[in-house]
Order: structure tokens, then C-alpha cells, then sequence
């Protein structure tokens, strides 16, 4: 099956009405909890479970309505207030300074109920997802219990938690976090600024990582905890994303966790994110369709900073994990990439060949690493290997790399077959054969190891 969003399928992608929390300022996490108000108050309701039909389980989903499956999701909640509870901490009681928590359960279930019973919008897969979920548990706060408004509290936060979403992990989630002002004419809610973050969690997935010989013989178990901050992609594109981190770890053979975090991060860009933010500015209209096919084909003649892609890049934030080799520590790395299209960014390149960038399609049917040679638009054309082509070749060549350093430690770790031969010289004869043809393979795979490097180095 063809990938999620067409980049000519307007119907594919609701209007930014329907899919944005409100009219607010996006901003990241980070931006939000910097201009957050500390606390005095917080009222919550953690894992609630509930069900629903929210896109793609573990085991896929093919875009049919009929067929969305349905699936556990655990609901949490909460929300600051602007003033301490100091009247029912004195009388042991529910006054009018603090909110039952009652309430919020209620209205939780209350809110999911209304969204199983909604017909799809726009008849489209894209209206089962956990932002369409969290906009209607939202709205009920805001609209009909009238709590979450910026008379009562501060910040809220709502977060959509699918347990059953992934095979190899805890799952996936959804945070939205809202800051509020004290209500005004225009604004009666208050709501002024958001944030949005989808996070896969603890996903387990076994490859060959590391330096030493025995490293690159054994799979380890590589977690990897992903979190794409200003998220605001529609549908299950979330699904997309663990299946794309999945298929990247475990057909990898890095050396080290930077490498394969680097990796993870450049192809979820790539071929999830990009395809799915030009397909949402193109989609919205048929003017934006029209400016952007007037716009140049080359990435670095675009101007960005006038177009609504940079307000739609979101901050990817890679953690990876993986077994020790030593009893006293856990190695891990952290990396965070800002992958707007801006010309002095290390992933500016990503958006080369913008235009013409696609999702990988249900169910894959080949390896990842094939989908993109025949998919990438910069691996078509002339025939010609490009930076992206090289890399994965890159990667192969750390692979010979390693093997080829064991080789040569083995080499040098031998006696010199010019002494003298010790008595019982069957075995050391045959020893010295297989050593000989260790070193052919070694001194074939150096030779080809050197022709991909002046390759790349030609090709930079």
C-alpha cells in the first residue's frame, strides 16, 4: 500500500482548523516550561484506561475505516492552579479552591465516549489518531465543564499513552501541555501558548553495535526512547515513526550509539517527517499548492524563512542504551536535532530533493535500506551514488573495518612462521593455512574497504 499522505491528496490531510488544539502560539517543551509559572497547586488523574480506536496497533493498519483497530489507551491529566487549595487543606474538604479529581475522571471517560461515537472527519484515516483524542478531552474541560480556563489555572496537561502500540517496547504517548492568561474579552478561555511532544518509549531492539571483536559478532539489545518535540503531523504517523526507528536499529551495524542515534534521527526526518509537512502546506489549499510548485526544485534556492515549514519543523530528541561490556556502568548518548531547513544547520542537506520525497508504505514488503535505494529521489537519476547512498556504504565499510582490526591482532598475535617448527607441527601447519587465508580475506576486504573510501572522499 501506497505511504500514508500523498503530497496531491488534499483530502488526505485535514484543514489546520481541525487538527490544531486552538489558536495559540506552538511552542517546544523546553520554551514552555521555561515561561511556565512555578507551581503552587496541581491537581491529577494518572492512567486512566480506556479503549478506542486510535490508527495502527502493533500489527499495522491499512488505512480502511472499517478496519481501524481497537485498542487500550491510558489517559492522564493535569492541571495547575492558581491558587493553593488553602481552604480545603483547613476544612478536610471539597471547596471552591481546589477541583475533584472526580471530575476530571468523568470527564475523561466522558470525552473518549463522544469520540468512539463521532462519525471519522472528512471520511478520512486521519481522524483516528491521539491529537484528535486529546482535542476532544480538551474541549469538554474548556468548553463544557468550563475548568481548564485561565481563570482557574495556569497550565494544564494532557497526555495519551498507547501501551499496545509497538511489539518491542512500552509504547507510545502523546503530551500536550497548554499555558493560560487570566481570561479576556477576546480570548474567554485564555489559552496563549502549547506544546506538543510524541515520544516512543523504551523500545528494545536487538543489532550489532560496538568496537571490540567480540561486539561484532553477538546482537545486544540496543533502547532506544525517542521524543519529537513541536510534533504536529496528523493520523497515525506515530506508528511510522517506531516502525522506521525499528528497522533502522536492527538492520545496523554501527560501532558506536552516536552513529546509529545520528542515523535514526536523519531517516525519521527523511522520509516521515519532511514528506508529511510538505504534504500538509501543499494540501491546505489550492493557492499554497500552487506557491509551492512555483517555488525551485533545489533546496538551497528555497526561501524557508518566508514559508510555513519552519513554524511545522519539529526538535528531535534521540536517547539510545545499550548493555556494558563492565560491571560498574551503562553507556548511553543523548542528541537533540533542530531540523529546520535553515542553510548553516548540519541537516539542511535532509531536504534535498524536497519535492519528491515519500513514506515507506504498509506493510513494507523489503528491507528499509532497499526502500530507500529505490525510493530516495537522490538515488535515482544517473545512476551516480549521493551522500545518502554512501553512508549506508559507510557503514558497511565500519563493519570490514572491525573485522579487518581482528584479523590483523590475530596476525601479529601468531609466532613468526620463519622459527623453528615445534615437534608436533601438524596442528601449527594447519593453523598457518588457515591463517593464510584469513590474511586473504583480510588484504581483498582492506582493498575494497580503501575504493569505498576514495569514493566517499571524492564524492564530499
Amino acid at each position: 500500500m501506497e505511504s500514508q499522505v500523498g503530497l496531491g491528496d488534499p483530502s488526505a490531510v485535514p484543514s489546520e482548523d481541525s487538527c490544531s488544539i486552538s489558536n495559540m502560539t506552538t511552542m517546544s517543551m523546553w520554551e514552555l516550561w521555561k515561561a511556565r509559572e512555578e507551581p503552587v497547586a496541581i491537581i491529577e488523574v494518572k492512567d486512566l484506561r480506556l479503549s478506542a480506536r486510535v490508527g495502527a496497533d502493533a500489527w499495522g493498519w491499512d488505512w480502511d475505516i472499517d478496519n481501524c483497530p481497537t485498542q487500550p489507551i491510558l489517559v492522564s491529566m493535569s492541571l495547575s492552579l492558581r491558587q493553593p487549595f488553602k481552604t480545603a487543606s483547613e476544612k478536610d474538604d471539597l471547596t471552591d479552591d481546589t477541583i475533584h479529581y472526580g471530575r476530571l475522571r468523568s470527564g475523561i471517560i466522558e470525552a473518549v465516549k463522544n469520540y468512539n461515537s463521532s462519525d471519522p472527519k472528512f471520511n478520512s484515516p486521519m481522524h483516528f489518531c491521539p491529537g484528535i483524542i486529546i482535542m476532544y478531552i480538551a474541549e469538554y474541560f474548556s468548553q463544557i465543564a468550563k475548568l481548564t480556563t485561565g481563570k482557574h489555572i495556569n497550565w494544564s496537561s494532557y497526555k495519551l499513552m498507547l501501551p499496545k502500540s509497538c511489539l518491542l517496547g512500552a509504547g507510545m504517548s502523546l503530551t500536550v501541555e497548554t499555558l493560560y492568561n487570566e481570561p479576556s474579552p477576546k480570548n474567554k478561555v485564555g489559552a496563549w501558548g502549547a506544546s506538543c511532544v510524541l515520544r516512543v518509549h523504551d523500545l528494545t531492539v536487538p543489532t550489532i553495535i560496538g568496537m571490540l571483536d567480540k561486539e561484532r559478532l553477538v546482537k545486544q539489545n540496543v533502547v532506544a526512547n525517542v521524543e519529537i518535540d513541536r510534533y504536529q503531523s496528523v493520523g497515525d504517523l506515530h506508528w511510522d515513526v517506531q516502525n522506521m526507528i525499528t528497522k533502522t536499529i536492527e538492520e545496523s551495524s554501527f560501532q558506536t550509539l552516536e552513529a546509529l542515534a545520528e542515523e535514526i534521527g536523519k531517516r525519521v526526518t527523511r522520509y516521515l517527517i519532511i514528506p508529511n509537512i510538505i504534504a500538509r502546506v501543499q494540501a491546505q489549499n489550492i493557492k499554497g499548492k500552487k506557491k509551492w510548485e512555483k517555488f525551485s526544485d533545489d533546496y538551497k534556492m528555497v526561501p524557508w524563512k518566508k514559508t510555513e515549514v519552519m513554524d511545522l519543523c519539529s526538535v528531535i530528541k534521540i536517547k539510545l542504551e545499550k548493555p556494558s561490556i563492565y560491571i560498574d556502568t551503562a553507556p548511553s548518548v543523548k542528541m537533540t536535532m533542530d531540523i529546520r531547513p535553515l542553510p548553516n544547520s548540519p541537516y539542511f542537506a535532509l531536504w534535498k530533493g524536497y519535492k519528491k520525497l515519500s513514506m515507506p508504505g504498509r506493510p513494507l514488503d523489503c528491507s528499509l535500506r532497499e526502500w530507500i535505494t529505490k525510493n530516495d529521489p537522490e538515488n535515482m537519476g544517473d545512476g551516480n551514488s549521493t551522500m545518502l547512498d554512501l553512508a549506508q556504504r559507510m557503514e558497511d565499510f565500519q563493519a570490514n573495518l572491525a573485522e579487518s582490526r581482528r584479523f590483523t591482532n590475530e596476525v601479529t598475535s601468531r609466532p613468526s612462521s620463519s622459527k623453528s617448527m615445534p615437534e608436533d607441527s601438524k596442528d601449527e601447519e594447519s593453523g598457518l593455512e588457515n591463517l593464510d587465508r584469513k590474511m586473504f580475506s583480510f588484504t581483498a576486504g582492506l582493498s575494497k574497504d580503501k575504493k569505498i573510501t576514495d569514493e566517499i572522499n571524492h564524492q564530499s
